[in-house]
């Protein structure tokens, strides 16, 4: 096809051709054709001449999983592995729409002698979690006097995986190292007094105690044998349900009620799993589900971002055949976790979590407040923020009619916004732990 050169030799070939009729000028007629025959009439060179499959590419990305807002470096190189030399080719690698270049270029107009290799690279930033593309790598080959070029792309591809943002929780690990993790919740480690490691007091000798555990300066001191008395943490079992159906969706991209679910998501599993504490998830839409059965360490950890990563919203949620899903999966007692907008069937919604409390479970529903989510007051006109207004009352009376109906059964609901949904979720996770709920 043309290059913009070519088409403007071409298009000016005609003017001069037209010219030339109109003016019964010779010269001009003879320029005109000239013009046009010697761009038309070097196609046929062009394509016999141009180098096929003579161009290898190879892509070097520095990171295959990473976290959103990281950089991901990619560097390319392309060698003619054929014996004829390209005068010049346009070098286009493709990397997500949505991804941000913040160093270098992706594309390169150069020339490559036979066996030379060419190498270039460039940065890009990953605003957003999920599973994405690099590629292919275009050409756009042109001729000697740069008239014409022919397309070709490359069959490389790369799919990397994009974890959720951890910033949420960098922070929270910084604040729990300086002890400020209590403070901040008003809750402290859940403790049973047993033979553990942890010191918290002396008593007196009961019969049957340990002689090893007598304090003897104490008892020195009281003229009584005094026991030291030490405590140990208590482990529960926590199942995060996420409600990953279109509703949930809604909002941009990158602060969605879906995105904040899974942040908070993630910041409670890190959290429940460095105190020891067993964590599944289930992600549940009618377009998708994925399980992950409750379990710790850091194996654990990096399935559970695999599946955070590539979650999708779509479709409509069903509480009641996500609970009938899970009934046979986890038997033993758990702390249910539901991060869901409740915008889904009420009855369905009811049902599941009567079948919840039915298997012995306790739960807790944590809704993002959509309004508080979708709507920013800052770009709303009166009219606009009036009809905003009527349809958060509409929806607070729905919640509250379903909280009303949850709490008969012993199942709260917690209505959250963007700046109070991870701050919740951390300190219900806390308070179940103080209750010693769903013990190991």
């Amino acid at each position: 096809m043309f290059s913009e050169r070519g088409r403007a030799i071409v298009l000016i070939g005609i003017f001069v051709l037209v010219a030339g009729f109109a003016f019964t000028n010779y010269v001009l007629t003879l320029v005109g054709i000239f013009l046009i025959i010697g761009s038309v009439a070097s196609s046929p060179f062009f394509q016999l001449t141009m180098p096929v499959e003579t161009l290898e590419v190879t892509r070097e990305i520095d990171k295959r999983n990473i976290f959103q807002d990281d950089f991901i470096h990619v560097k390319l190189t392309v060698k003619n592995t054929g014996s004829h030399r390209i005068d010049s080719v346009d070098i286009f690698d493709v990397y997500p729409e949505i991804f941000r270049l913040v160093l270098g270029k992706n594309s390169i107009r150069t020339r490559i002698d036979p066996k030379q290799e060419i190498k270039f690279s460039y940065i890009v930033q990953a605003p957003l979690r999920g599973k994405f593309t690099f590629g292919p790598t275009k050409f756009h080959i042109f001729d000697r006097l740069e008239y014409r070029f022919e397309e070709m792309s490359g069959e490389n591809y790369e799919e990397l995986l994009i974890y959720p943002n951890v910033q949420e929780v960098r922070i929270m690990e910084s604040l729990a190292k300086k002890r400020r993790l209590g403070h901040m919740f008003g809750v402290h480690k859940t403790r049973q007094m047993s033979l553990g490691t942890d010191f918290t007091g002396i008593r007196r000798y009961e019969a049957g105690d340990e002689y090893r555990r007598i304090d003897w300066k104490s008892s020195a001191r009281t003229q009584k044998l005094m026991m030291r008395q030490y405590e140990t943490e208590r482990n529960i079992r926590i199942f995060v349900i996420l409600d990953t159906s279109q509703s949930m969706g809604a909002g941009r991209p990158e602060n969605s009620k879906l995105e904040y679910a899974i942040r908070a998501a993630l910041m409670l599993s890190k959290t429940a799993m460095e105190r020891k504490d067993h964590v599944g998830i289930l992600s549940w839409s009618s377009k998708q589900h994925a399980f992950l059965k409750p379990g710790l360490g850091e194996a654990h950890y990096h399935r559970l971002l695999d599946q955070l990563a590539e979650i999708e919203a779509g479709g409509s949620f069903d509480l009641t055949a996500a609970v009938k899903y899970l009934a046979p999966r986890v038997t033993q007692q758990s702390f249910f976790i539901i991060l869901s907008d409740c915008e889904a069937n009420r009855k369905q919604l009811e049902k599941g979590i009567k079948l919840i409390r039915g298997y012995k479970h306790n739960a807790i529903i944590i809704a993002p407040f959509g309004p508080w989510f979708e709507i920013e007051e800052i770009y709303l006109s009166p009219v606009e923020r009036a009809i905003g207004e009527a349809i958060v009352h509409r929806l607070l009376e729905e919640h509250s009619v379903l909280a009303k109906s949850f709490q008969r059964v012993g199942v709260s609901l917690i209505q959250v916004g963007p700046g109070d949904f991870l701050p919740t979720v951390l300190s219900e996770y806390l308070k179940a732990k103080k209750r010693s709920i769903a013990v190991i």
